[in-house]
């Protein structure tokens, strides 16, 4: 399928709403997670270059260009949070998620950072595994966060 690629991505509050809907229902097919346009309007992604989106340039610029997703925003003084990283789930196993890591690693790096955490659900065990592959270690478990059910918090070395 197409000329496919990591591109930097933009601040969540400037993309049209095409590309909000666009993004909301790639959540909920991915996750099973509910955003609205709203919600991912007001995520405090800054404009960076540890956001990328996944496109297929073939496609682009309409919204279903949009593969996956990557926004990762400096936290606290030393690390990097990812707040939502999400791959289509025909392109999952070809390597683009480890690619958009290693440049948020190497973008981290570059800042001074030396922490990356994030959260993910529990039930999802090959995002875990992908983690924890990368160092992650689960540093606690989160009751109410998802709507869906118990989360963890994960934490590690770049």
């Amino acid at each position: 399928m197409g000329n496919i690629q990591w591109v930097y991505g933009f601040e969540p509050k400037t993309l049209s709403d095409d590309w909000k809907e666009k993004v909301r229902s790639l959540f909920l097919q991915e996750t099973g997670e509910r955003y609205t346009l709203e919600s991912i309007s007001n995520l405090p992604i800054p404009q960076w270059s540890g956001n990328m989106l996944l496109l297929d340039n073939d496609r682009y610029p309409h919204p279903e260009s949009l593969l996956g997703l990557m926004w990762a925003l400096p936290h606290e003084e030393h690390g990097v949070r990812i707040a939502a990283f999400v791959i289509d789930s025909n392109h999952q196993s070809a390597g683009w998620g480890g690619k958009a890591w290693d440049h948020l690693v190497e973008i981290a790096l570059s800042a001074g950072k030396t922490t990356i955490q994030l959260e993910v659900k529990a039930e999802n065990i090959r995002a875990q595994n992908f983690y924890t592959a990368r160092n992650l270690k689960v540093v606690q478990h989160l009751s109410n966060y998802y709507a869906s059910g118990l989360g963890y918090m994960m934490k590690g070395p770049i």
